[in-house]
């Protein structure tokens, strides 16, 4: 009877250590693992077309939770969402404009040919069936966030299929959606800028921006990141993303997780324009209700030049008058800005100066018509009609750069012998009022930059 009672024991004991160590056995590595395939694309809140860009992309991912997007606000210009460790990639990856993008940083084929860095329109032209559907590499992200403290926990593992292998790299970083802040818009607008919902921006690198090595064991890696989340950013929008590469590039794994357990991260926020511009803090003067409001004052920073052009099969002469004033700085979101303008008086080619009267605004080209904005000169065609802001820094710099524009519908400029006014509305609805006050001066060349007031 002892004998059995022994054995018994014996037999449960060995029960139990055999299941235990059964559990805490790793899961067995298969032959491979599907693949998620990582985008990345160079945009700008001051690139025109990042918008369209971005409805291109998100079109040929059609919410696919196999894709990963990441969104680097390099490529263009430094923007209010722009990190260090953007900048970085964008270089390493020599990307020379924006809207740019890239799949898995790795070459791809579009229509004929093929491309590392490519546009997001050419994404209609791009076969998903070139992505590889499996790899032999996985990631899993374990994320703990103490809203207290906001600081983040992020425990990146994996496993390897195969011991052949370059070196691979891990990448990871934070990822936000929902912020509102300006946006270039020349697609979908006529107003240039307009308040806009940004997604999939990249907040902070948590690695190296072109990855770290990693120490795998027994086929395995595992490393861990912690990193304090900044006040603005809205946890519940932000998302870890990670991803393997073999060196720098290829990508050959990639995967993202709430930050958040039990929320989106932002994965239900779309991209958009909220609020067209102007919006309150567009405005000129505090509590003003009408924009771009009241120009005078713009005689001292007022110059002008001729320019002998055919238009229609009729020789006439473009007289351009360049005019802004660096004392009536406005805000444009959050960049100060300096109202100009680009004036085409058209008159007969036998003009020597510009005759007073009184110019209607379109763009027939015409004599004695008029109109604001910009001249294609190697096509000889007449632009949209145009108010702008610039930024003051760019402006100081000697340049002219649109930071915010208001499409003229209608109006007149009139030209008198001490001086001229424009009086007009925009597209959408707003009064435009640009006065100078002394009599406009007369030169031949343009300037190479803008003059300094």
């Amino acid at each position: 009877m002892k004998s059995f009672s022994h054995f018994l024991i014996f037999t449960l004991v060995t029960t139990l250590c055999f299941t235990a160590c059964k559990k805490d056995e790793p899961e067995p590595i298969p032959a491979s693992y599907p693949k998620k395939q990582l985008i990345e694309e160079f945009t700008g809140q001051g690139c025109g077309y990042c918008p369209y860009g971005m409805d291109c992309i998100r079109e040929y991912i059609a919410n696919d939770t196999n894709w990963v997007l990441v969104l680097h606000h390099y490529g263009y210009q430094a923007d209010h969402f722009s990190v260090a460790g953007s900048k970085t990639v964008t270089k390493a990856l020599k990307v020379s404009g924006a809207p740019s993008m890239c799949i898995n940083r790795k070459k791809v084929n579009i229509g004929s040919g093929s491309s590392l860095v490519f546009q997001p329109a050419d994404l209609e032209t791009t076969s998903k069936a070139q992505f590889d559907a499996t790899t032999y590499a996985s990631i899993k992200i374990d994320n703990s966030y103490n809203a207290g403290s906001r600081q983040l926990t992020v425990k990146v593992s994996g496993a390897i299929c195969t011991t052949e292998h370059p070196e691979l790299m891990l990448t990871v970083l934070v990822k936000e959606s929902g912020m509102i802040d300006t946006q270039a818009d020349y697609m979908y607008t006529f107003e240039g800028w307009k308040e806009f919902r940004h997604t999939n921006a990249v907040r902070a690198f948590l690695s190296d921006a072109q990855g770290d090595a990693i120490s795998i064991t027994d086929q395995r890696y595992s490393t861990e990141y912690t990193v304090t989340l900044e006040d603005e950013w809205v946890a519940e929008n932000c998302m870890v993303v990670a991803f393997l590469t073999e060196d720098f590039r290829p990508v050959i794994q990639a995967e993202q997780k709430p930050v958040v357990a039990g929320t989106q991260g932002g994965a239900n926020i779309q991209h958009g324009g909220i609020t067209p511009v102007p919006v309150p803090d567009y405005y000129p003067e505090p509590g003003a209700t009408k924009a771009p409001s009241d120009y005078s004052g713009a005689e001292a920073d007022t110059m002008t030049y001729s320019l002998a052009s055919y238009q229609n099969g009729e020789n006439v002469r473009y007289w351009t008058l360049m005019t802004y004033n660096s004392s009536h700085t406005v805000k444009v979101g959050s960049n100060t800005c300096v109202p100009f303008a680009y004036l085409y008086l058209i008159t007969e080619s036998s003009a020597s100066s510009i005759p007073t009267g009184t110019y209607e605004l379109n763009l027939s080209g015409e004599p004695g018509s008029a109109f604001a904005g910009y001249r294609d000169d190697e096509n000889q065609q007449l632009g949209g009609s145009t108010f702008y802001y610039t930024g003051k820094s760019y402006f100081d710099q000697g340049y002219l750069d649109p930071k915010a524009q208001w499409l003229i519908a209608d109006g007149s400029i009139t030209v008198t012998e001490t001086g001229w006014e424009l009086i007009g509305h925009a597209r959408n609805g707003s009064d435009i009022h640009l006065v100078g006050n002394t009599a406009i001066k007369h030169s031949s060349n343009a300037p190479a930059k803008l003059p300094r007031p």
